[in-house]
């Protein structure tokens, strides 16, 4: 491949978007990463309303312990550290699943007794609503 071909690439690349590219023709070809992909993400990446809250374990989600109210329904209002469900592992104590701000749950992903996988997606909180 000749180099200003190879160049009238990368320029194209600078001017999109993309952070990755590669490109492959029989027994030539390249793989080309910009700096974009290494550059932390801009704060205003977190400011969503919306904060998700997964599993922090692998087991069978439940709603609440014997006898607790049910917190994690939505349009429920919700305080930093109330507990939303627990993830019962089968091993030792139950994972609960905490509010990690005050706010309102939004949306409920998951049913009672459904299994769950770490880092699962359960709920999304709406932040001090």
């Amino acid at each position: 491949m000749n180099t200003r071909r190879l160049r009238s690439i990368t320029d194209w690349i600078q001017s999109t978007d993309l952070a990755e590219v590669g490109y492959h023709d029989g027994s030539t070809g390249f793989d080309f990463r910009t700096a974009r992909d290494h550059a932390p993400a801009p704060s205003a990446a977190f400011s969503n309303r919306y904060i998700p809250i997964c599993a922090q374990a692998v087991g069978l989600f439940q709603p609440n312990a014997p006898g607790a109210p049910r917190l994690g329904e939505e349009g429920l209002a919700v305080e930093a550290g109330d507990i939303l469900g627990l993830v019962e592992t089968g091993v030792g104590k139950p994972h609960p699943v905490q509010a990690p701000c005050p706010g309102r749950v939004a949306k409920v992903f998951i049913e009672p007794g459904q299994p769950v996988d770490y880092g699962q997606p359960l709920f999304f909180l709406e932040r001090g609503a």
